[in-house]
Parts: structure tokens; C-alpha cells; sequence
């Protein structure tokens, strides 16, 4: 039989408005200003990442912030921040 208190600590975990895992979308990341914050949500739950894939098609900035529909100084910013070039 399983322990009350391990059933109770799942049911806890797994109850109404909780889940297992994280959600996997980012948080406030300390080195973007707030302004570059409001962005990082449409580039999906992993911005860098999904940036770097980019640039590595080969798309300029005014591409990539069309395709999000974003400033393209806003993607420009972030590349430089993160530094990504966009090569191999």
C-alpha cells in the first residue's frame, strides 16, 4: 500500500491549477532591459535558441522581425546580446 502522505503530497503536486513540470516558457532574464522583455515570449519557450536557428537559415534581422512580427532592432539587440552571428 502507498503512504497517505505520499498520496497526499501527489495529489498536491498534480491538483487543480499545478502541474508535474514547469510550464518550459522563460522568466524575466536579468540581462535584457524591460523593453527587450515584452519580446521574448513570441520567439517562443526558448528564445536564444529559436534566434540563433534563425540567423543560422541565413535570415537578416528585418526578416526574422517580420516573420515575428517585431522590431527588427528589437531582433538586432538580441543577437548582439546573445552573440549570434549567424554562422556556423
Amino acid at each position: 500500500m502507498n503512504d497517505k502522505r505520499t498520496v497526499d503530497n501527489i495529489i498536491r503536486v498534480l491538483g487543480p491549477g499545478s502541474s508535474a513540470f514547469s510550464s518550459g516558457w522563460p522568466t524575466a532574464r536579468a540581462e535584457l532591459s524591460d523593453h527587450l522583455q515584452k519580446y521574448i515570449l513570441t520567439l517562443g519557450p526558448t528564445p536564444k535558441r529559436c534566434l540563433e536557428t534563425f540567423a543560422d537559415l541565413g535570415l537578416s534581422d528585418v526578416e526574422i522581425g517580420r516573420y515575428f512580427r517585431i522590431p527588427h532592432e528589437v531582433v538586432t539587440q538580441l543577437r548582439e546580446i546573445w552573440s549570434i552571428d549567424g554562422t556556423v
